[in-house]
C-alpha cells in the first residue's frame, strides 16, 4: 500500500527544516508492507512497489531507493552524503500477555521531577505537552525514563502509541529502562491504547529491554533521514 504524507512535507519545507525523512517502509499484520512517501516521490514510491515488494527490506531494494531519493533530496538542499538509513524492530505489547510491575522507586513523572533529572529528556517540556512519562528514581535522581511520542488525546481508541526510553550510563545494566517501560506500558493500556517500541536492528541492548518488558516484535520498518547542507 502506498501512503502519501502530505503533512510531513509541507510541514519540513514550509519551516526550511533541516531533517526530512522522505520515505518509511513499515511492514506489520495487520496492515502489510505500506510505503509511506511525501509527494514529490509519489513516482518513485509506485516503481519501488512495483519492483519490490516481495522484498522491500532486501539490500537491493534500499539501494535502489536510495539512489532514486538522492538526487531529489540535493535538489531540494539535503546533502547525499549526510544521511542515516534507520532498519528498526518493531515491538509491542500484547493484549493477552501479563503487565510486569515496574521496579521500586519506579513512577509517573512530573514537570517538577525536571530539577532531579539526569537524562536528557525534557520533562517539564513532555508533561506540558500532555505526553505520558514513568521514570526510576535512584538517590533522589531521575536515572532512567520511558516517554511517550505524542499525547495520548492525539490517537484514535485503539490506535498506537510510540515510546522512547533513556537510562543514563552509570545507572544501566539493572533493570531500570524494562521497569520504566513496563509502568508506562501500564498508563498507555488504561489509555485504550497499543504500546508500540522501535529500535534498530544494531541495538541489541535496545531490543532486549522491549523484551524484558514483555513485549514481542511483531514487525520492521526503514526509513530515510536526510540533513541539508552546511547544517
Amino acid at each position: 500500500m502506498l501512503k502519501i504524507d502530505r503533512e510531513g512535507e509541507e510541514f519540513v519545507f514550509s519551516n526550511d527544516w533541516d531533517i526530512l525523512i522522505p520515505v518509511e517502509i513499515v511492514n506489520v499484520p495487520e496492515t502489510g508492507l505500506t510505503l509511506s512517501v511525501i509527494p514529490r516521490l509519489r513516482a518513485v514510491g509506485k516503481r519501488f512497489l512495483k519492483l519490490f515488494s516481495d522484498r522491500p527490506f532486501s539490500d537491493g531494494a534500499i539501494a535502489w531507493l536510495w539512489n532514486e531519493i538522492a538526487p531529489e533530496g540535493e535538489a531540494w538542499g539535503y546533502l547525499r552524503t549526510r544521511y542515516a538509513t534507520r532498519h528498526c524492530r518493531i515491538f509491542r505489547f500484547p493484549a493477552d500477555a501479563p503487565l510486569r510491575a515496574p521496579l521500586p522507586g519506579g513512577r509517573p513523572l512530573t514537570a517538577e521531577d525536571e530539577k532531579n533529572n539526569r537524562t536528557t529528556f525534557d520533562l517539564a517540556e513532555t508533561v506540558a505537552d500532555g505526553r505520558l512519562c514513568f521514570g526510576q528514581i535512584e538517590g533522589g535522581r531521575v536515572v532512567s525514563v520511558a516517554v511517550t511520542h505524542a499525547s495520548p488525546d492525539e490517537r484514535e481508541p485503539g490506535g498506537t502509541l510510540e515510546i522512547g526510553v533513556e537510562t543514563i550510563p552509570e545507572a544501566r545494566r539493572r533493570g531500570y529502562a524494562a521497569s520504566a517501560l513496563a509502568g508506562l506500558t501500564g498508563a498507555i493500556l488504561s489509555a485504550g491504547l497499543v504500546p508500540e517500541y522501535r529500535c534498530t536492528y544494531s541495538n541489541v541492548a535496545s531490543a532486549k529491554v522491549a523484551r524484558a518488558a514483555g513485549y514481542r516484535q511483531i514487525g520492521e520498518a526503514c526509513s530515510f533521514v536526510m540533513r541539508k547542507k552546511g547544517r
